[in-house]
């Protein structure tokens, strides 16, 4: 990989993990944490005897324990190989640092529509790779919802940005690869 593509890529990392402690993160459940089985078991004493009438102290059921989400298949499986000399690489990397000044920008509450057509327009736009672009378009949402919005505005944003940046940025190095 040219030091050129490792240097974008090292930006992009940095501004994705810099700018993701600047506002909450979108891909957070959000749900809150159930209450552990123990919270609606009856209190067992010392004796072995529970408080609730029964006999033998009781255990929770496994049935009673929360089932895990399931993790979404991640959204760079899909992407190729194209190396580091290649057209795809080089637009991936160019969509990749107008990107990561977006975040900057964003950060300070500084995005304008110019910098976002800027960023979002023209030839490496384009040629970024088929299979990159969900995960663009992704980055290209999370990027309009900062333009023209203050710094507090735009905070509220940067979490989902980041998480949509760092995408990108994965997806970028297996196309470099």
């Amino acid at each position: 990989m040219s030091s050129h593509v490792r240097a974008i890529i090292g930006l992009a990392l940095a501004a994705s993990v810099g700018l993701a402690g600047c506002g909450g993160s979108a891909t957070s459940s959000g749900a809150p944490t159930p209450a552990g089985p123990a919270a609606a078991s009856p209190r067992v004493t010392d004796s072995g005897a529970s408080s609730g009438g029964g006999g033998a102290p009781t255990t929770p059921a496994a049935a009673d324990k929360p089932t895990p989400a399931p993790t979404p298949a991640s959204p760079v499986a899909d992407v190729k190989k194209y190396g580091v000399s290649s057209p795809e690489c080089k637009a991936s990397s160019t969509v990749l640092m107008a990107a990561t000044k977006i975040g900057g920008l964003a950060s300070q509450g500084k995005v304008t529509q110019a910098d976002f057509d800027s960023a979002y327009s023209g030839a490496a736009s384009n040629d970024v790779p088929f299979d990159l672009v969900p995960i663009y378009a992704n980055l290209k949402t999370a990027s309009l919802k900062v333009v023209g919005k203050d710094q507090a505005g735009a905070s509220q944003y940067l979490g989902e940005f980041s998480d949509a940046l760092g995408r990108f940025t994965s997806a970028v190095q297996i196309v470099c690869s």
